[in-house]
């Protein structure tokens, strides 16, 4: 059986003969194997018991040798186990804490990263909040109209409760719970929005894909040369109509485009200018441009003031030699019959 012994300096159990503590490395003063067996020989030799002889001294330093370094090893071997151990501890909560540290960040950003887009999201589905009497109500009065009329838009909610239609250049709102059309007079909300009703009227009409307005396309004059471009809030009880641009307006893939002779501008689904000029943009940099062909008028029609004066000038220059006309003499004519005079009364 291994024998130990406590480590003066750290206390921990040590084989007995160890010279040096392979835990705190410091000296432990024990006895060596040598010693103790060099004092069990001179017992041996001075007792007076008949026996079996001593071993030889070289065969005994060989096996106290042996066991010396067996033992070193056995604690060798018990101090890397322990760090390894150790370690092994200390890694695996390092682990668990960088983990933990990672989840946690994921899920910040992750709550981040919705409550964002919570905020910033200005579509919204209507199936959770569609009320199916209403939506019952407006599919009928959509399937009586659908050969006479173009539904723009349908909103069978609580909120909203209404429908959009456009029928004879005039748009229209059926309220789904007073089941009432009511036409909606653009000219009223915004005297800005100017609309040919006699002609063309509303040529068409959107629904913006934040489902929060309703862009209008419509003829400002009987030539249909000019369009206004207008955006017109889908809320019943609180209309508003903005004038967005005029011009030759066309439809795009991803969105509209409005141009003239002078300039374009370029708007997305929803009627939010993306690039280019806009008509009360260009209302601001335009007379800059007009008033320098007015000027040239102004310098060519003082050019011609200035003509008459030179030639004036010119009149009153005289030349180097008279070449006035002068008086005509008359001519003989070429035969002469005299007259014989009567002197008969004399």
């Amino acid at each position: 059986m291994r024998k130990l012994k406590q480590c003066p300096a750290c206390g921990k159990e040590i084989y007995q003969y160890a010279q040096v503590c392979p835990y705190c490395k410091s000296e432990t003063q024990f006895a060596s194997v040598d010693d103790e067996r060099a004092a069990e020989a001179d017992g041996d030799q001075s007792s007076e018991t008949g026996g079996d002889e001593a071993p030889a001294p070289e065969e005994g330093h060989h096996g106290r040798l042996g066991e010396y370094v067996r033992h070193l090893k056995e604690d060798t071997e018990k101090v890397k186990q322990e760090y390894e151990e150790k370690i092994g501890r200390r890694y695996s909560r390092s682990t668990i804490l960088i983990g933990s540290v990672i989840v946690v960040l994921s899920l910040i950003v992750l709550c981040f990263f919705i409550a964002v887009q919570m905020m910033e999201q200005k579509t919204f589905s209507l199936t959770t909040s569609v009320d199916n009497e209403l939506k019952a109500v407006i599919d009928s009065v959509e399937t009586e109209r659908y050969q006479s009329s173009t539904i723009v838009a349908k909103f069978p909610d609580r909120n909203r409760h209404c429908m959009v239609y456009l029928r004879d250049g005039r748009l229209y709102f059926f309220d789904a719970l007073t089941q009432e059309d009511t036409e909606i007079d653009l000219q009223q909300l915004n005297p800005k929005a100017i609309v040919d009703y006699e002609g063309s009227g509303v040529l068409n009409a959107y629904l913006s894909t934040n489902e929060k307005y309703i862009l209008i396309i419509a003829s400002r004059n009987a030539g249909n040369t000019e369009f206004g471009f207008y955006r017109l809030t889908a809320v019943p009880e609180n209309r508003e109509l903005e004038v967005i641009d005029r011009g030759r307006v066309l439809v795009e893939k991803d969105g509209y485009k409005v141009s003239t002779d002078v300039r374009s501008a370029s708007y997305d689904a929803n009627g939010d200018r993306v690039s280019g000029l806009s008509s009360a943009d260009w209302e601001q940099v335009a007379p800059a441009k007009v008033e320098k062909p007015k000027r040239k008028e102004e310098k060519d029609d003082k050019s011609v003031e200035h003509q008459p004066q030179q030639v004036s000038v010119t009149e009153q220059m005289k030349p180097a030699v008279d070449i006035a006309p002068k008086p005509a003499v008359p001519s003989v004519p070429e035969h002469i019959s005299l007259k014989p005079v009567n002197t008969d009364n004399n």
